[in-house]
């Protein structure tokens, strides 16, 4: 059986040699994935992780068949299973590794697409550490694209590369820095000290008089400090009150405590309503990601080929700073919103391909619309925001009737073109990134986050 394993499968053993497999070698380092295409690790749970880990990150090697002989924290996370599925898998991964639109210097939705849809199996997992400034970390991601993990997972999922799976889990972060290293605290209502302490009062009915418990205990007998009468039977000589708190740095007696959180990294105080509610979620194969590793992501993106391209991290200082202009020396000056409101499900029915030839047919109309002055900007891969210099309301009012026509033409009837138009100035005391965003959100109904 090792004879034959080793001759249709070619797995190297990273460890103890098994059985089966009797050659081992001892870093990763040594393996060459040319003459053995999969990996089988063998070692102690500790190392194994830091082996997978380095595996996950190499560019030579990260997305090659790996499978572990045991458990560890991470061989759920990183490998492609275990010795028992190692046979079934490795024949489709390895087959659908040889059919890859590889690039030299790919994107990070490249990466993924080239990792996930090789694996039926695939389940992006996360995991929790107290290392992790949010409390969970996608090692996988963190792995293949590092510090562009959050916005890659995120791009991932609006592209349909990936599907959230199982909910896993869901926290509560700083609304500051979105951390997830809080202390709840009961605090004073009045003054927000946490020098509270819980502690029974005493009500006496002869004279009204209301304190601690420990200040009417005289000689072991329960006795008004104020009026001198014993207190013998509760609900006839006294009661408790109902506040049972009381605050050492303000003196108050109070019901119940407040409770607010802390954030350990950045000090924020705030109440937990405030909080940002996180869930944590599996994610699965999505319906593009065959597409994208076969075909490429730069499939995604509108093909820009007119007026000045501009990024999006630039824009909102352009539009602050025409505004300043237009309110010193006047003039017109319009922005324009451009928004291809079912382009996702489009690329599902029709494939990348034939969705990009529509979109270069859809630019290429636009380009006859506007003039070379104009700035562009893909603001998302379904959205376009244009700055129009020295355009009046009646000028723009044509524009957005001549492209809202454009999906009217064959070929391009699936697409469903949303044109907006607002005119500068930017209103007085506001941002020019936040009108941006407040108005974007209030024609797409996006959260206002750049993709």
């Amino acid at each position: 059986m090792a004879e034959s394993i080793d001759k249709q499968a070619r797995i190297q053993v990273i460890g103890d040699p098994i059985e089966e497999l009797p050659t081992s070698i001892d870093r990763v380092d040594q393996w060459d994935i040319y003459k053995y295409p999969s990996v089988l690790v063998n070692v102690e749970p500790a190392r194994q992780d830091e082996i997978l880990l380095k595996i996950r990150s190499d560019e030579l090697r990260r997305l090659q068949p790996v499978f572990c002989v045991s458990r560890s924290k991470m061989s759920d996370v990183l490998s492609d299973g275990y010795l028992e599925q190692m046979r079934h898998r490795i024949p489709s991964i390895i087959e659908k590794l040889s059919l890859l639109h590889k690039t030299p210097h790919p994107e990070p939705l490249d990466l993924l697409a080239w990792y996930c849809w090789p694996r039926s199996h695939f389940h992006l997992t996360p995991v929790w550490s107290a290392i992790y400034q949010k409390g969970y970390r996608y090692p996988l991601l963190d792995c293949l694209v590092g510090i562009e993990a959050n916005l890659a997972l995120m791009r991932a999922v609006e592209h349909h590369l990936l599907l959230p799976g199982k909910l896993i889990d869901r926290i509560r972060l700083c609304r500051n820095c979105q951390s997830g290293r809080l202390n709840y605290v009961d605090v004073c209502p009045e003054c927000n000290s946490i020098d509270i302490h819980l502690k029974p009062g005493v009500h006496c009915f002869v004279c009204g008089y209301v304190d601690d418990q420990d200040v009417f205990i005289q000689s072991g007998v329960m006795k008004c400090p104020k009026c001198s009468t014993k207190l013998r039977h509760i609900g006839v000589d006294y009661d408790r009150p109902l506040e049972r708190y009381s605050c050492y740095s303000c003196y108050i007696r109070f019901i119940e405590a407040v409770v607010k959180a802390r954030c350990h990294d950045c000090g924020e105080v705030q109440s937990p309503d405030d909080l940002t509610v996180s869930t944590i979620s599996e994610f699965q194969v999505g319906k593009l990601a065959r597409q994208i590793a076969l075909e490429g992501s730069h499939l995604l993106h509108l093909p820009l080929a007119w007026g000045a391209p501009i990024t999006v991290d630039h824009l909102p200082w352009l539009l602050q700073w025409t505004s300043s202009n237009q309110n010193r020396y006047g003039g017109d000056n319009t922005v324009m919103l451009i928004w291809l409101s079912n382009l996702s499900e489009v690329k599902i029915d029709l494939g990348l391909l034939r969705v990009q030839e529509r979109l270069k047919e859809l630019v290429k109309r636009m380009q006859g619309i506007f003039r070379e002055t104009d700035v562009v900007c893909q603001y998302s891969d379904d959205i376009l925001i244009l700055l129009l210099p020295h355009t009046s309301e009646r000028v723009w009012e044509a524009l957005r009737d001549r492209i809202a026509s454009l999906s009217e033409v064959e070929g391009l009837d699936k697409l469903e073109v949303v044109v907006q138009v607002q005119a500068l100035p930017v209103p007085e005391g506001k941002k020019a990134e936040d009108w941006l965003k407040e108005w974007i959100s209030t024609v797409t109904h996006y959260d206002g986050d750049v993709s």
